[in-house]
């Protein structure tokens, strides 16, 4: 069974191993355990762990400012890549805060992220610029994506 978990400065300890595992093993400029700490000392800054059979799976990180998501670090285990955690976590974000009248999430993606891209756009996520040589380590451009959170209240009410 999947369930999100709110991580805070006095869970953290607890978790950040795993959190760190997955780090490493997700990204070619990974943040630091001083990253994780530097970033959870700020009041916007939100993580939430996705667990599943006991173990932490994912995560993902996020600035809440202003009625608004900035998405700053997703990521799943790559053992459990293709099993939809990464559009559980988004999914359940997306609920939460949607029922909480918050109005837009934004994030930046690799250009050649074409798997998180992929998510991003099923999850209603749409292309609205380009941030040129964002990712330092490769002067790769970021892809900046949008969701407008009244679009997805107004879509689950039509449906409901």
């Amino acid at each position: 069974m999947n369930h999100l978990l709110k991580i805070a400065r006095e869970n953290f300890p607890v978790y950040a191993d795993q959190i760190l595992e997955i780090e490493n093993l997700s990204f070619s400029s990974p943040w630091s355990m001083d990253d994780f700490k530097i970033e959870m000392e700020k009041p916007i800054t939100h993580l939430w762990a996705l667990i599943s059979d006991e173990k932490l799976y994912g995560y993902i990180c996020f600035w809440l400012f202003n009625r608004e998501i900035h998405i700053t670090n997703l990521a799943v285990h790559p053992a459990k890549r293709g099993h939809r955690l990464g559009q559980f976590l988004l999914a359940k974000i997306i609920e939460r805060y949607v029922r909480e009248g918050l109005k837009q999430m934004r994030l930046e993606v690799r250009s050649s992220n074409l798997a998180a891209k992929r998510l991003y756009s099923r999850m209603g996520f749409r292309e609205i610029g380009i941030s040129p040589l964002y990712y330092k380590d490769t002067n790769e451009d970021a892809v900046i994506m949008g969701l407008e959170l009244s679009l997805q209240y107004e879509n689950r009410r039509a449906s409901a």
